[in-house]
C-alpha cells in the first residue's frame, strides 16, 4: 500500500499539480500563510484561491461549487471556519477523498480518512507562551484575558491561561469587554482582538498608565503595527508564514502528516 501511494503521487508530480485553498475570509493572518504557501509551492503547483463565507444559509451552494471542482484539483486546502462547518459543510469536505485534503490551522476530528493537517494546539501553545514568559509576568499581581465571546478557540486559550496561572500561583481574570474598572494597575492582561487591545491602550491614556511598567500587555496575534505601537507590544502568534510553508512542504512531499505549526513569544517593552 506504502509504495502505491509513492507511484501515485510520483505520477501526479509529472504534470503540474492543481490545488485550490479555500478560506471563509481574507485578513492580515490569512494572506501570511497564503503567501507562506505560494513562496513554496511556486513553479511546482497552479494554485487557485476560493473565498466562501460559511454559514447555514450557504451549505448548498458551497457542496454544489466543491461537486464541480472535485475532479478539476489535486489537492484542497482548507482552512475552515471553526465555528462552523456545521454537518453539511462536514458532509462536503468529507466528500473530498482524503488523500486530496489538507487542513489548515485546526484538526478536526469529524474529517475522516488519513489527511494532511498543519495545525495550532491553542491550549498548549498559549500555557508555552506564558511560561516563556513568566519572569516578566511574575512583576504583576494578576493575569487577566480579554477575548471575545464568540471566537471560536476560546476555550482552549482561557484553559492555557488557567493551567499557567495556577501553577505559579497567580490571580486571574476572564473579561469578553473592556471597561475603564477592567484595566488595572499592576496586572497584566492577555488581549486576543485588535480592537480590545485600542481600548486598553485608550484607556491606559486615560488613567495615566505607562505599558510596560503600571500595566503589562501581551497581544495575541503579531502585526507589524506592533513593533512600534505604545513602544512595542509583546506578542504570543503562531508563525502564519510557516504554517502556508508547512502545508506546502506536505503537498509536495506527499505526506499524510498532522504537523503542530510554530508558537513563539515575542518580548517587547509592553511586558
Amino acid at each position: 500500500m506504502t509504495a502505491q501511494i509513492a507511484n501515485s503521487h510520483k505520477s501526479l508530480q509529472k504534470k503540474e499539480l492543481k490545488i485550490l485553498m479555500v478560506f471563509s475570509r481574507l485578513n492580515d493572518f490569512k494572506h501570511e500563510i497564503y503567501d507562506g504557501f505560494m513562496n513554496e509551492i511556486e513553479g511546482k503547483a497552479t494554485v487557485d484561491l476560493y473565498i466562501h463565507q460559511f454559514s447555514t444559509q450557504n451549505a448548498f451552494h458551497f457542496e454544489k461549487v466543491i461537486k464541480e471542482k472535485i475532479n478539476q484539483y489535486d489537492y484542497f486546502a482548507f482552512m475552515l471556519h471553526a465555528n462552523c462547518p456545521n454537518e453539511d459543510f462536514l458532509k462536503t469536505v468529507n466528500s473530498i477523498p482524503a488523500g486530496k485534503l489538507i487542513l489548515l490551522e485546526k484538526r478536526n476530528e469529524f474529517i475522516r480518512g488519513n489527511y494532511a493537517c498543519v495545525y495550532q494546539d491553542f491550549e498548549q501553545d498559549i500555557y508555552e507562551a506564558l511560561f516563556k514568559a513568566k519572569e516578566a509576568i511574575m512583576k504583576y499581581s494578576t493575569i487577566n484575558c480579554i477575548i471575545q465571546e464568540h471566537y471560536a478557540n476560546a476555550y482552549f486559550v482561557i484553559e492555557g491561561l488557567k493551567k499557567f496561572a495556577k501553577e505559579h500561583q497567580l490571580q486571574y481574570n476572564i473579561y469578553s469587554e473592556v471597561e475603564e474598572n477592567t484595566i488595572r494597575s499592576k496586572e497584566a492582561y492577555l488581549i486576543l482582538s485588535e480592537r480590545y487591545l485600542a481600548e486598553t491602550l485608550v484607556c491606559c491614556q486615560h488613567k495615566k498608565m505607562k505599558v510596560g511598567e503600571d500595566i503589562g500587555i501581551v497581544s495575541y496575534n503579531e502585526t507589524p503595527i506592533k513593533e512600534i505601537l505604545s513602544g512595542g507590544i509583546t506578542v504570543v502568534s503562531t508563525d502564519h508564514f510557516q504554517l502556508g510553508k508547512n502545508a506546502a512542504d506536505l503537498i509536495l512531499s506527499g505526506k499524510k502528516e498532522h504537523i503542530r505549526n510554530p508558537f513563539v513569544f515575542i518580548r517587547r517593552n509592553s511586558l
